[in-house]
């Protein structure tokens, strides 16, 4: 009896909470919420013609997970300090080489194509400058390789950690040279998959984790020097 409650348990319908939790955060992940929206309970919930409770439980789940941060106007994209930015660019260094590495072990003809077709479209989208699909086709690469990832509660750490830094690819992915350096980091990360040597996916997947960091690190800078040279400019 308790063998059948739970597997009827499993192939569950997601309810309303959990079904407007999947498309925020999905839109998150893929780019289509920007630093200046602001998500309002009312809004979602008219979009999506269901009620604002769901959409409220939903939009506070994707706070208390450190997605996002509440504000007199409803919700926007959580902003990190450069100390915690530089914490969760350490737990991913820490976690992803290991499980890309893992995920390489059980890597089937779907899954490479999968990451085959997103890393075909990014390459697309760079040649073209469309950041919104090369934001997209990143985060399908992205999925693809941890829908691998055989220990689903870490496939599920690392995601939300990825997702953390969604405020760090809206800032860099205007950067063309950082761009390429994403680029280059996927189609690495891919032959080494393909290639089947566990050790050399590690590798790669550490070396494009550091390669995130050091992109965030490039674009803060640019960041500060913008702001002293306005803030000169207001002074003068």
């Amino acid at each position: 009896m308790k063998a059948k409650n739970r597997t009827r348990d499993t192939a569950r319908k997601p309810n309303l909470r959990e079904q407007v939790y999947g498309i925020v955060r999905e839109r998150i992940q893929m780019g289509l919420i920007r630093l200046e929206d602001r998500l309002v309970d009312h809004d979602i919930a008219e979009e999506l013609e269901v009620s604002r409770m769901p959409v409220r439980e939903a939009l506070m789940q994707l706070k208390s997970e450190g997605l996002l941060e509440g504000t007199a106007r409803g919700f926007v994209l959580r902003r990190f300090t450069l100390g915690e930015m530089n914490e969760i660019f350490e737990i991913r260094t820490l976690l992803e080489p290991a499980a890309a590495a893992s995920a390489s072990v059980h890597a089937g003809p779907k899954g490479l194509a999968d990451m085959k077709a997103a890393l075909e479209c990014a390459e697309d989208a760079h040649a073209r400058t469309d950041i919104d699909e090369f934001m997209r086709s990143n985060a399908h690469f992205r999925w693809a390789w941890l829908t691998m990832v055989p220990n689903r509660e870490l496939a599920e750490v690392i995601s939300r950690y990825i997702d953390h830094v969604q405020v760090v690819r809206l800032v860099t992915m205007d950067d063309k040279e950082i761009r390429s350096i994403i680029l280059q980091g996927m189609r690495g990360l891919y032959e080494a998959f393909l290639s089947g040597d566990t050790e050399l996916v590690r590798i790669r997947m550490l070396g494009h984790a550091r390669a995130a960091a050091a992109c965030y690190y490039s674009a803060y800078q640019k960041m500060l020097e913008q702001s002293a040279q306005e803030q000169a400019t207001n002074r003068a």
